[in-house]
């Protein structure tokens, strides 16, 4: 088989592979780098070229034009190579312009929001509803845009919106997600070249700063405790939510997606409520154990049908959302201001106020660090949390005095 002929229906219909070859190309004489490519049983029209000023030693470029069933005729394919080489000539790279088209097919924000969702949801990521509701927040007004489009400008305009409208931690909290995303539109999509928030660095503190940070966090007093335990309605199911943040000191996630499937009430060391690895932040699991005051308030919580959750959304059925309002509503009916974190470092600074050792309330927490986990393997660890717990308990249900 010669592999210079001018294509013809007739010489295309009877092209075949060569015997031990898996690819050749039959080179059109008439125009210079139209050809037809073999593979196997596969026919395909292709033009090949160098880009205009890139001289001898650039790589070839190969596209494919389409095949004898997709176009209709060998003159046909010839005139479209003709017009593609044409372009090429005059400085334009066809490869590069598809390859851009093929790009923008896949470049509009709210698609690869989608596929973002996906990729979270495939990696088992445990704050993947709330990220997406706060990427897809934030970035509404530009879902018909090409990723490509938007620049480290767009996105820092976005985050100082947050920063003047008095939100320093939401600011933060979607440069971070955001920062995640754009790797992801970069790495996996492949549809931008680099992430433009990789150049975007926070302020430096100012003195100022650094102060009003320190006061951010609280944990709350004795007497602000009783205000909240009081206000934190049983009967309602933020108000079960909240207590059961308390007594376990556990993250506003945790709490949220806790799952009656969670419960382990054969555990060795007794029962207790086993977080997997997936579920929290440190990715190691945590154990919560059981004890009266929990029992207590779990057997408040109904069992609902459409989910398995131990705090479902009492109007969907889902996971809990609309935090700022709840937790509004029930600031205002304590009156002590706090956050749901607050609550976590009011657990934590509790077990030391009564006389828990570092590590045992690190545990509790289920703060992962390795010279802890190796408590458990000593076996008394495990029966020093429960305690811990069991003392928090006492001291919140008021066998101190403290609500008495």
């Amino acid at each position: 088989m010669q592999n210079k002929l001018k294509l013809t229906d007739a010489i295309v219909a009877r092209s075949r592979l060569p015997d031990g070859k898996t690819e050749a190309v039959i080179w059109d004489t008439e125009v210079t780098g139209f050809g037809l490519r073999l593979r196997g049983k596969s026919q395909t029209y292709i033009i090949a070229y160098r880009p205009v000023g890139q001289g001898r030693s650039a790589n070839m470029k190969r596209i494919k034009l389409g095949t004898p069933e997709t176009i209709k005729t060998a003159s046909d394919a010839r005139r479209l190579a003709f017009a593609l080489l044409g372009k090429v000539a005059a400085g334009g790279d066809p490869a590069k312009d598809r390859a851009e088209e093929k790009r923008k097919q896949k470049a509009r924000v709210a698609d690869l929001l989608d596929g973002y969702d996906n990729d979270l949801q495939r990696r088992g990521y445990v704050a993947r509803t709330m990220v997406m509701s706060l990427l897809r927040r934030r970035l509404k007004k530009h879902y018909e845009k090409d990723i490509a489009e938007m620049k480290g400008a767009d996105f820092a305009a976005i985050i100082e919106s947050l920063e003047r409208s008095g939100m320093p931690g939401a600011a933060e909290e979607f440069r971070s997600r955001c920062r995640a995303f754009l790797a992801f539109c970069h790495t996996k999509a492949k549809v931008i070249d680099a992430n433009p928030l990789y150049g975007f660095r926070r302020q430096r503190a100012t003195r100022s700063d650094r102060l009003a940070k320190a006061a951010h966090g609280r944990a709350l007093s004795d007497e602000e405790l009783v205000s909240v335990w009081a206000a934190a309605d049983v009967n309602t199911v933020f108000g079960r939510y909240i207590r059961f943040l308390i007594l376990t000191g556990s993250r506003r996630g945790e709490g949220a997606g806790l799952r009656w499937s969670m419960f382990n009430r054969g555990a060795a060391e007794g029962p207790a409520i086993d977080f997997p690895p997936t579920f929290t932040k440190q990715g190691r699991g945590h154990s919560v154990p059981l004890n009266g005051a929990l029992v207590a308030l779990l057997a408040k919580c109904p069992t609902d049908s459409r989910s398995d959750l131990v705090f479902p959304s009492a109007r969907t059925g889902g996971q809990m959302s609309g935090w700022n309002n709840l937790l509004a509503a029930l600031i205002k009916e304590c009156g002590v201001q706090f956050t749901l974190h607050d609550l976590r470092r009011t657990f934590r600074t509790g077990l030391s106020r009564l006389g828990v050792d570092t590590e045992t309330a690190e545990l509790a927490l289920g703060h992962a660090r390795e010279n802890l986990i190796e408590i458990y393997d000593r076996g008394n660890g495990s029966a020093k949390v429960r305690a811990a717990f069991e003392l928090w308990a006492r001291h919140v249900t008021g066998s101190t005095g403290v609500f008495g």
